[in-house]
């Protein structure tokens, strides 16, 4: 009923995410629905349980693009921050079958102090991995982010600097950054 009450309202870009919205029983079919009201639909994903079969089911549901949340460079960053051996192959495994079919991807990183160094080596990993985006967000403490808020608060000048640094490569064009 949401997603009619969406579309009767406008034409906004629809982002299912969570959690995680994977293990929703009805994703695809809320996907779907809101294809066929007209709505264009993204999906969040952390990526890990994107096989092959689950990237034809977001394809044939009709979702436009597919964001993979990176919390860094590499597996050792990732998955110490996310506390699971595996994530960030699994991860890149994901938007790969995603990319097998053509959808397009994007990749989302929260700028935190565990992975603020490495935001350059991110915007390389997307180029490398030929993502069609990377999308950055600052830590907010709301949420899961108050518990670690305290221990993970990049500070404001830092983040600044990043900020600009992020606008200057924006203005190479090679890759959707926001």
């Amino acid at each position: 009923e949401i997603i009619n009450q969406i579309a009767d309202f406008g034409n906004p870009i629809l982002v299912l995410s969570g959690g995680e919205p994977l293990y929703r029983p009805d994703i695809f079919d809320l996907a779907h629905h809101a294809t066929q009201r007209g709505l264009r639909v993204a999906l969040a994903t952390n990526g890990t349980l994107v096989t092959k079969d689950v990237a034809k089911r977001i394809v044939d549901a009709g979702v436009k693009r597919v964001s993979i949340s990176l919390d860094g460079a590499d597996s050792m960053t990732h998955d110490t921050f996310r506390g699971i051996p595996g994530a960030f192959d699994a991860a890149v495994y994901g938007l790969r079958n995603l990319q097998d079919l053509g959808m397009s991807v994007q990749i989302n990183m929260t700028i935190a102090r565990h992975n603020a160094k490495q935001l350059p080596a991110v915007l390389e990993l997307a180029r490398s991995l030929g993502a069609d985006a990377l999308h950055t967000f600052l830590l907010v403490p709301v949420g899961c982010g108050v518990d670690i808020a305290a221990e993970q608060m990049v500070s404001p000048e830092e983040y600044e600097q990043m900020l600009n640094w992020f606008y200057d490569q924006s203005k190479l064009g090679d890759i959707e950054l926001k």
